[in-house]
């Protein structure tokens, strides 16, 4: 993942999420949580479905929605955008095509599934110029984590590792339930006992 997006998770709270369309599972209405803050993918992904419920095909589109599609959100003409889905489908899999030449409705979710799968390749691959299309699949818990980690050392991005994130979660767990069973015991266990701070675990 590139840097940009990783501060972007570094900087995401609780509520920093939504709900959006799956690449994979497009067609279905399948959705699944990713960043909100500090991008538009959600939005834009979400108006790209709404286009597919709406219409039976790209050609369908109103001429206004079409060149906002092409400008906001693909940065190409449609035309542009199915012929590099084509030669995409035509090496992995080309009963795609021919399914898409007899439905233009799935020919439609073909090109907006290109989006969609590439909106993730460019959070990773830190292209600057597609930052606002990022894709970076989050949950709450990311904005737990950044709370948690507020102050630390593991604060800074370049500082969670595996390694350091993996030990930290389990030395502040084995630390509270230490501090909980104590407490069962009947021993006067104070409240910080119970706040584990991220320290450098090497």
């Amino acid at each position: 993942m590139g840097s940009e997006a990783k501060a972007m998770l570094a900087g995401a709270d609780v509520a920093d999420v939504i709900m959006a369309p799956a690449a994979d599972m497009f067609e279905q209405g399948v959705k699944l949580q990713v960043l909100r803050r500090g991008t538009m993918f959600g939005p834009r992904a979400g108006q790209l479905y709404e286009l597919y419920r709406t219409y039976p095909s790209l050609e369908a589109i109103p001429d206004a929605r079409r060149t906002r599609l092409e400008r906001e959100i693909l940065h190409a003409p449609v035309a542009d955008i199915w012929a590099r889905t084509e030669a995409f489908w035509r090496e992995r899999d080309p009963a795609e095509l021919a399914k898409a030449q007899a439905d233009p409705k799935h020919r439609m979710a073909l090109v907006f599934r290109w989006y969609l799968g590439n909106a993730s390749r460019w959070a990773i691959d830190g292209d600057a110029t597609r930052k606002l299309d990022y894709q970076i699949w989050c949950g709450p818990a990311m904005g737990a984590f950044n709370r948690w980690t507020t102050g630390s050392f593991l604060a800074e991005p370049s500082h969670r590792t595996v390694v350091q994130v993996a030990r930290n979660l389990l030395e502040g767990a084995a630390v509270i339930t230490r501090a909980h069973q104590l407490r069962t015991f009947g021993v006067a266990v104070p409240a910080r006992a119970f706040a584990f701070a991220p320290r450098n675990l090497t």
